[in-house]
């Protein structure tokens, strides 16, 4: 018998409504299988829902848990809705949002408008069906349909929560895979703002390009670096866009206004989506809408805030704003060591301006030593060597003399009648009287690489090495017609003279020159009773 077309009719619509749905199933499967961002996935699941089911209104919105929002990242509407991508709104308000805090699936047949948590998006809507897309049991989205006819997802629940099944796991992975390309760009990011503050020539030069940076990638109406000055006020230290001038008077931000000194004070963020319905806004540009300030922080230190203004939201969405923060991270380390930096520098200019002082006072200290030795070691009146010098001088070619077993002769030098010029003519020329007589003799002494010294009063000694008795004795004729020639008049009525009494020796290790200065002092002795502008040597021993 044939089949009854009664019986028949609701069997093979059956059989094609099942059909139906795993054709739609199938095709949702594809297209989360298929390698697209998630927005375009999502939208095509949506477009598919609607191509086979030809639901009214069909929303796919994914879930922040941090943020506690959801935001609408797809839909349909065959009727005019508030509904739009990017639509956002608390976790728990409204269906969708209680479904996405709750993990619960919610199938409202009749009047949607009596239950106390609807928000109409839609005009008119009686029924809806609001199921969860979760994975590993955590909610990662929720889908939505409504409708204004009643009862228009009888039967459709469990259809809904296979598809929520179905696009879990791409959903997951997509989402993955959104993290893994906003950590990839957040480090791409982050590399090329620690590149253009490195290659800043100063501290000023590195703030500047790091709010350029920013309000460029973000796409800002400004971006202004503030920090705290060693009075501890806030000072805009580098501005990448326009404020009003009479906002920031000098640069100085004010102290008890506005959104930065409230981030300042608190330590935490401050995002304002609306800066008009924010009473610590300080206007200084009309197109702006929203800003968002960071605080800039190094250990428990605040350093200062990065403030940051928009025309629109997208610049702060939650995803700008997590890359944001991590940015404000890196800028604080990148101000501190720019500011360890420019100290050390500082630190390094005042130690190379210190050692250059230093050096040049030590400079100053050896060159005053070597003229004090030099000064220790002159006599004061004549500029020649003092008893001093010829000491050390004296013991050091007696020792000499002892190594390589040569002479020595020692020359000592009186100016005659000296007393009696100094009472004629006073002291001032009696002092004149000894340098040039100082002088001559020195020059005399000069040929033969020696060197005069005063003795005391007017008398002279001087030491040669290699000389034999003839030797010395035909020097110190020189020295006395050396200072003859001088022709300084005495009041005697002849010029100036000198006796001078010389000794030579061959010096030995065991002995010292008191017994050369004793012949020589003889000589000179013997030279005077002479009466005197006259040389004698010392007898032999």
């Amino acid at each position: 018998m044939p089949p009854d077309p009664d019986t028949a009719s609701p069997i093979i619509a059956g059989i094609r409504e099942s059909a139906r749905e795993l054709t739609a199933l199938n095709s949702i499967a594809r297209i989360a299988t298929a390698d697209l961002e998630l927005r375009p996935m999502l939208q095509r699941i949506v477009d598919a829902l609607h191509e086979y089911f030809g639901w009214e209104f069909i929303a796919c919105v994914t879930v922040d848990q941090r943020e506690g929002r959801f935001v609408c990242e797809a839909f349909y509407s065959a009727v005019p809705t508030d509904m739009h991508v990017g639509y956002s709104r608390k976790l728990g308000s409204g269906v969708v949002g209680e479904v996405a805090l709750n993990g619960v699936s919610i199938d409202i047949e009749n009047d949607v408008a009596k239950r106390a948590n609807f928000i109409a998006t839609l005009q008119g809507t009686r029924s809806e069906l609001c199921v969860p897309v979760k994975h590993n049991g955590r909610v990662l989205a929720v889908l939505d349909v409504e409708s204004a006819t009643p009862g228009a997802f009888r039967g459709q629940r469990v259809l809904l929560e296979t598809v929520a099944e179905q696009i879990a796991g791409a959903l997951a992975a997509a989402r993955l895979h959104e993290e893994l390309r906003r950590r990839v760009e957040l480090l791409a990011m982050m590399s090329d703002l620690s590149r253009n503050a490195f290659e800043a020539r100063n501290f000023d030069q590195a703030l500047e390009r790091i709010a350029e940076f920013i309000r460029q990638r973000f796409r800002l109406e400004n971006c202004a670096i503030v920090l705290v000055n060693p009075e501890g006020r806030l000072s805009m230290r580098a501005l990448a866009g326009a404020v009003n001038p009479a906002v920031l008077p000098a640069g100085e931000w004010p102290q008890d206004r506005g959104i930065v000194p409230r981030a300042y004070r608190t330590g935490e963020a401050q995002y304002v989506p609306d800066v008009a319905l924010d009473p610590d806004y300080l206007m200084n540009n009309p197109l702006v809408r929203s800003e968002l300030a960071l605080p800039i922080r190094v250990h428990d230190r605040l350093l200062g805030v990065i403030n940051m203004e928009s025309r629109g939201t997208d610049s702060f969405d939650a995803h700008n704003r997590t890359m944001l923060e991590a940015l404000a991270t890196q800028v604080a380390g990148a101000i501190h060591l720019a500011s360890a930096a420019r100290r050390m520098a500082e630190v390094n200019q005042l130690l190379e301006q210190r050692s250059s002082e230093l050096e040049t006072a030590n400079a100053q200290l050896r060159h005053a030593n070597v003229a004090l030795h030099r000064l220790s070691q002159r006599d004061g009146l004549t500029g020649v060597a003092n008893r001093r010098r010829f000491d050390a001088q004296l013991e050091t070619l007696w020792l000499d003399a002892c190594a390589r077993q040569d002479r020595l002769a020692l020359f000592m030098i009186d100016l005659d009648h000296f007393k009696a010029y100094n009472d004629n003519f006073g002291h001032l020329a009696g002092d004149d009287c000894l340098r040039r007589a100082a002088s001559a003799l020195d020059d005399a002494l000069a040929a033969h690489g020696a060197e005069l010294a005063r003795y005391g009063g007017e008398e002279f000694v001087a030491v040669l090495p290699s000389v034999d008795d003839q030797q010395a004795l035909a020097i110190a004729e020189q020295l006395r017609a050396a200072l003859t020639a001088l022709n300084i008049p005495h009041p005697n009525g002849s010029p100036i003279t000198t006796s001078i009494g010389v000794a030579t020796c061959k010096p030995v290790a065991s002995g010292t020159a008191e017994r050369l200065f004793q012949r020589a002092d003889a000589a000179l002795y013997e030279a005077k009773r002479r009466q005197r502008n006259c040389v004698v040597l010392a007898p032999p021993e």
